[in-house]
């Protein structure tokens, strides 16, 4: 069939009601009536000869061709949208624009302070909407419902949702790993030994899904069975619940030196060697030239270099 004989209308219905799997939910985001949206996918069930939605139970499921369609689909009408998005130019004093982004709990205390106290002051009119980053930010990369991701480059983090050839990067900034602990009841002061990091109790971060943190790695490598006392969901976490304990916190230099202070807690030098973290900003492709995506971008590269290198803890490990 030629473009020309098709309703190009029936695109949107078709990428919501494979989004959705539900008739009910596509017609109240395509804002018709519950009878218009059966009407547009009966007539895609006519144009593919093929039922696209078949009932499995009380819910209904893709066919397969349903499924190779979600991506193109979804692809044709992002680059549309990004199409009628561009402007000559992007004049951040004035313009409005909503700037969607996914990153770790990690650089959302470390980074994201900084990237607001810019944008506040250089777009005034900007609004950042942030969201924790999940295994399926890839997945909402792609799909176009967020505009950027915030990580470490450790896609062992991310099972079968790794970033596609089409997501583009920038690496931004590294960071090495520190001890932190309640000096009350650990002694860090004049740092601490290879003898009494092995021996302490610790606390790391449970990613699930069976994956482990670099440091957890390192702990296997090193043939040492580390005294894990306790398990939390984030790096924050990690920080926040050590006051009062007397366990210890194998964290990022950053953020350990952006809470610890906060929380009357010491840091020291990590005695043990331990590879460095990469944190990468990702978009993808079809985003690339749009003016307020690349004026985002350089505000990211303009906040890590005001940030600069992050100075050395100071203390001293001993082996």
């Amino acid at each position: 069939m030629q473009l020309s004989h098709f309703d190009l209308n029936l695109l949107r219905a078709l990428d919501i009601l494979l989004t959705e799997r539900n008739v009910t939910r596509a017609a109240e985001r395509l804002c018709v009536t519950q009878q218009a949206a059966s009407s547009a996918l009966q007539r895609l069930r006519h144009h593919f000869d093929d039922e696209l939605l078949t009932r499995v139970g009380r819910h209904l499921e893709l066919t397969p061709l349903a499924r190779s369609l979600v991506m193109p689909i979804r692809e044709a009408l992002l680059t549309v949208q990004s199409a009628l998005e561009v402007r000559p130019h992007f004049d951040p004093a004035t313009a409005r624009y909503k700037c969607r982004i996914a990153m770790s709990d990690y650089c959302l205390h470390v980074i994201l302070p900084h990237l607001l106290q810019y944008l506040t002051i250089t777009a005034p009119n900007m609004q950042c909407a942030v969201e924790t980053l999940s295994p399926a930010s890839f997945d909402r990369l792609e799909m176009g419902e967020v505009d950027f991701c915030l990580t470490a480059h450790d896609m062992r983090l991310y099972g079968t949702h790794r970033p596609s050839k089409h997501i583009r990067t920038m690496p931004l900034f590294r960071d090495d790993f520190v001890c932190v602990a309640d000096p009350a009841h650990v002694d860090i002061a004049n740092g601490m030994s290879l003898r009494t990091y092995r021996r302490a109790r610790h606390n790391t971060v449970d990613f699930g899904e069976d994956l482990k943190t670099i440091v957890e790695d390192a702990w296997a490598s090193s043939g040492t069975e580390f005294d894990i006392a306790a398990l939390v969901p984030n790096f924050a976490a990690q920080i926040f619940m050590l006051p009062g304990t007397p366990l210890v916190a194998t964290s990022q230099r950053r953020l350990a030196n952006t809470l610890a202070p906060r929380l009357g807690l010491a840091v020291a030098e990590c005695p043990m060697k331990l590879p460095q973290l990469q944190e990468i900003l990702f978009w993808h492709e079809r985003t690339e030239q749009d003016p307020a995506r690349i004026f985002v971008r350089k505000a990211f590269s303009l906040v890590i270099d005001q940030l600069g290198e992050e100075p050395p803890s100071n203390h001293k490990s001993h082996l």
